[in-house]
Order: structure tokens, then C-alpha cells, then sequence
């Protein structure tokens, strides 16, 4: 092929009986099918990264495998995107010698220094991680390409005496991907336990398993998988499940799929993990020396009421999420942060939750989304507040804000929710966020503006622009200070180019006009 060629068509080599393929470099668009059914073809060359476009050159969400072709190798001869790996039934993959980020080891994508693997090619039923790999990137076996994983007859992955960690998060798919079975042999290494619970959850080992495999680590007390004679890994059902002495981290996903309502925890535990108790019944637990908790672990539960000690400086994303029973929560320390989605959907007293903690400085994206209220202040100490961080549409409600909006984002507390605001330091602290629709007609460009009230304006101002700092071909518009919302109609010769429509309120003082921020958006 023409190192000029720039695109290879659908079904291009449709059933034929080649044998060799070299796709040139500047190729990056290949079309659906292009090497379906080709049964003889052993060896592919081709860019590292590509696009898969059908008929109306439109691209493919998923890269699937092709049919009937089983590949011996695939040499990539630029710089490797990992996520085209799924599109391969293949024995082998060899990365370009001048990859930044890559390179092969006997047929296996690894990072440039060897030490992580990043895809394992499709066509292996066993794989074994070469001498030197310290970290076991487990999307290198579990991608997917839209219709299942890729790797759909490794039985068996051997991990080497050099492995020190499991990744679960690095080099993911573009698609959700779940856990799969899969015999892993680990017998040479020696983890911690922490990395053991990864391989346990990706690749749904269950307690009798992890004893086999680890059989000096890994002990059975009272109904309890344990780990080192410290680590939780899988916590027993009974009624109430009291943790033994001495043990000090209840591990990521220790209660997955356990029913329990009571958990009764020994004044060793300082850590529980991620997930540990998320989407169980647990509707009582003591936390009284617990230091660190993980992402989600308690998401979904029944807790009413919550009490966490002084360690306990942060609340991680989604910790509370969807405990709709959650009513209280009592906090012993100087809590700085509460990550996002942290309480979302419960039921907590949030006036009283903010006014209380007078330390707190950082409130994630939704951390307090769909919590009732009508009435709060968000007190100085509070300096960032993600998106929809306060956003909740069933009431009318009025905010007081004390401080600097310098980090709060402009839908703190949604889009016209029925809030009144008030800003303490004055308007150049304020914002308006407008709900907006727009659409065009035969005649005009219609615009619909609805919006929150500010308290204590005179109105607000309302500009249509070509560009976002609102400088080329501006309309302006203003509405009264208790309106709130605006219809604009510009005839279609003057709404040409426009895209953006920013809005601000406005005070006078002293006879001249003093305005909130700006809140540019575009239409």
C-alpha cells in the first residue's frame, strides 16, 4: 500500500487470501471490516493509532474484533494508543521501537521500562509477567471492546517473584468493565495484603480460594477471611459481627454481598477501606479509633447516625452516598473537607452540619446534593464548593453566603432551584445562574432565560454575543430586580454568529451601577 494513503476502506480486504499486511503511517482512518474473514493472513503492520469508521465515514463507538482472522502478530509502527488493542484477535503485539510510553516483551505490551503490563493480546490462554514487571495493571487482561473482554480465553495469568503491586485503575477501557474469573498464580510473590484484596475482587476469588493461593497469608476466624492475622478481608454474617482483636483495616469490599445490620469493631481498627460496608444493611457501627475511611464505604447502607472520631479530617467522595436514613452526624475533629457526593442523598441537618464546623473549607461537586433544606449560611471558612454541591429543587429556600466566592462554582446550588441569595460581602461577589433554552425559528433566534433571585439588586443585565468575553456583535437586554426570567427574540439577519448570552445582577450605589460576576454561557 502507498505510504501516501491516508484511509483504508470498508471491508477493504473482505475474505481474501492475503497472507502479510502493511498499513502506512498516515492511515489512521480504517474502515469497518477491513481485514474481516481474511483466514490466512498471520501478520499485520499498522499506525498505533487509529480510528474504525463505517459507510458514512462516521466513527465506531467500540472497536470490535474481527471475524474469522486469528493473527499471529500486530506491529504497530507509531506510537501506541492502548485503547486500539481491542480490536485485534492476535498472539502478539510489537510496539514501535521509538514508542515513548511502550514496549513489547514477548508479545506483551509493557511500559517503556518493563515494569507495568498494559495489554495482554487476546489470542493467549495463559500469560505469564515477565522477571522484572513490578506492577500488574489488571486492565491488561480485563479490557473490553464493547461486546466483552478481549481476553475471553486466558485461563491463567502467573504473576512473577518481582510483582509489588496491583493497579486496578491504570489504562482503563473506554467501557465499564467488571470482574471476570480467571486462575491467577501468585505463588512466587510476596504482596501485601492491601493488593491481594484487588486480585480478589477483579477476579472474583472467594475465601476458599485466596487460601489456596496464599495458604501461609490467608486465615479463617469465626466466619472471617483474614489476612496477615490483621487485614479484614471478608467479613462474616453473623448478628453482630464482631471483628477479633487486633485486627486494624477492614479491607476494601470486606462486607460486599454480607448481610449484616450490626458491626461491632475491636479499638485496633484504624483503617476501613473502600466499598467495605457500601450497599449492605449495616445500620450500626462504632468508629470510635478509625482514622482513615475509604471512598463509598459506607454508600447505601442504613446508618441513622453516624459519630467520627477527631482523626477524621476529610470525608471522601461518596462515603455517605444514597443513606437515605443518614439523620446525624456527629464530628469529634476539625473537619476540613467533604468530598463529592459525600452526603448526597441523605437526610442530614445541613444548616446545623455547616455552622458547626467552623473549620471546613472544601465542599466537593453534589457533596450535599438532594439534602433537604430552606434555610442555611455558608459560613467564611468556606472557601471551594463544587457543581450542584448544596443542589436540591423541593423547597424554597434562602442562602446566606459570608465569605469569598472566589471558589465556589457558579451551580453550587444547581440551576433555578427556588433560591433566594444573599452575598454578605457585597454584589462583586455574586452570580446569577441562568436555566437556558434556545432555539431558532424561521424568522428569529428565540432565547429563554430563568434564573434565581438575588436579594438586594436593582436588576440585571443580559447580553448576547458572538464571542465569549462578550465584546463582538453584543445585544443587551436588562429585567427588573424582582423578575426572574427573560424571553429574547433577535430576527435571524442579527442573530447571526451569536452563541453566547452572559447575565449579571446590578446594584447602584451612590449613582453609579456595581456589578456581580459575569455567568457566560454558551447556547
Amino acid at each position: 500500500i502507498p505510504k501516501t494513503v491516508k484511509k483504508i476502506g470498508v471491508n477493504a480486504f473482505y475474505g481474501t487470501a492475503i497472507k502479510k499486511l502493511t498499513i502506512p503511517t498516515k492511515a489512521t482512518k480504517l474502515g469497518e471490516g477491513f481485514y474481516d474473514k481474511c483466514k490466512k493472513l498471520d501478520y499485520m503492520t499498522l499506525p498505533g493509532s487509529f480510528s474504525v469508521v463505517d459507510k458514512k465515514g462516521k466513527n465506531i463507538k467500540y472497536n470490535y474484533s474481527s471475524e474469522g482472522t486469528n493473527l499471529d502478530t500486530v506491529t504497530f509502527n507509531t506510537n501506541l494508543d492502548y485503547n486500539v488493542t481491542g480490536y485485534f484477535k492476535t498472539y502478539n503485539f510489537e510496539t514501535s521501537a521509538n514508542d515513548p510510553n511502550f514496549k513489547s516483551y514477548d508479545g506483551v505490551v509493557y511500559t517503556k521500562d518493563g515494569s507495568g503490563v498494559v495489554r495482554v493480546p487476546s489470542g493467549r490462554d495463559t500469560v505469564a509477567l515477565r522477571e522484572g514487571c513490578t506492577v500488574f495493571n489488571v486492565y491488561a487482561v480485563t479490557y473490553t471492546n464493547g461486546a466483552g473482554y478481549v481476553c475471553n480465553n486466558l485461563v491463567r495469568v502467573t504473576l512473577p517473584a518481582s510483582l509489588a503491586k496491583v493497579n486496578d485503575e491504570a489504562y482503563p477501557d473506554k467501557n465499564k468493565t467488571s470482574s471476570m474469573k480467571l486462575d491467577i498464580l501468585a505463588d512466587k510473590t510476596n504482596l501485601e495484603i492491601p493488593q491481594i484484596v484487588i486480585l480478589k475482587k477483579v477476579f472474583n476469588m472467594d475465601a476458599n480460594t485466596l487460601k489456596k493461593k496464599f495458604p501461609t497469608r490467608i486465615t479463617e476466624d469465626d466466619g472471617f477471611c483474614i489476612g496477615d492475622g490483621k487485614y479484614v478481608i471478608i467479613g462474616n454474617g453473623a448478628e453482630p459481627s464482631v471483628v477479633p482483636v487486633g485486627i486494624t483495616t477492614i479491607c476494601d469490599y470486606a462486607y460486599d454481598g454480607v448481610s449484616v445490620n450490626k458491626v461491632a469493631l475491636p479499638p485496633s481498627v484504624e483503617t476501613i477501606g473502600k466499598n467495605a460496608f457500601a450497599y449492605s444493611s449495616l445500620s450500626e457501627i462504632n468508629l470510635e479509633n478509625v482514622k482513615n475511611i475509604g471512598k463509598y464505604a459506607f454508600a447505601g447502607t442504613q446508618l441513622a447516625k453516624v459519630e467520627l472520631p477527631a482523626a477524621i479530617t476529610a470525608i471522601l467522595d461518596n462515603t455517605f452516598y444514597d443513606c437515605v436514613d443518614l439523620k446525624e452526624v456527629i464530628i469529634n475533629g476539625e473537619l476540613k473537607t467533604v468530598g463529592a457526593s459525600a452526603f448526597r442523598n441523605t437526610n442530614i441537618n445541613l444548616g446545623d452540619f455547616l455552622t458547626s464546623n467552623t473549620k471546613l473549607e472544601t465542599v466537593g461537586k453534589a457533596a450535599f446534593q438532594n439534602v433537604p433544606w430552606s434555610n442555611i449560611t455558608i459560613p467564611a471558612n468556606v472557601k471551594t464548593v463544587g457543581a450542584n454541591a448544596f443542589a436540591e429543587s423541593n423547597n424554597t429556600k434562602f442562602v446566606l453566603i459570608k465569605g469569598s466566592t472566589q471558589g465556589f462554582d457558579m451551580k453550587s446550588f444547581g440551576v433555578k432551584n427556588n433560591v433566594t441569595y444573599q452575598f454578605e460581602q457585597g454584589i462583586s461577589q455574586a452570580w446569577v445562574t441562568p436555566d437556558i433554552d434556545s432555539y431558532s425559528t424561521k424568522k428569529a433566534l428565540k432565547i429563554s432565560l430563568g434564573w434565581d433571585k438575588v436579594s438586594e439588586v436593582n436588576g440585571y443585565e443580559i447580553w448576547v454575543a458572538k464571542d465569549i468575553n462578550l465584546k463582538k456583535g453584543v445585544k443587551k437586554y436588562t429585567a427588573k430586580y424582582n423578575e426572574k426570567s427573560k424571553n429574547i427574540s433577535i430576527t435571524k439577519k442579527k442573530a447571526k454568529g451569536l452563541k453566547y448570552v452572559g447575565i449579571r445582577a446590578y446594584k447602584t450605589v451612590d449613582g453609579k451601577k456595581v456589578y456581580s460576576k459575569w455567568n457566560i454561557n454558551k447556547l
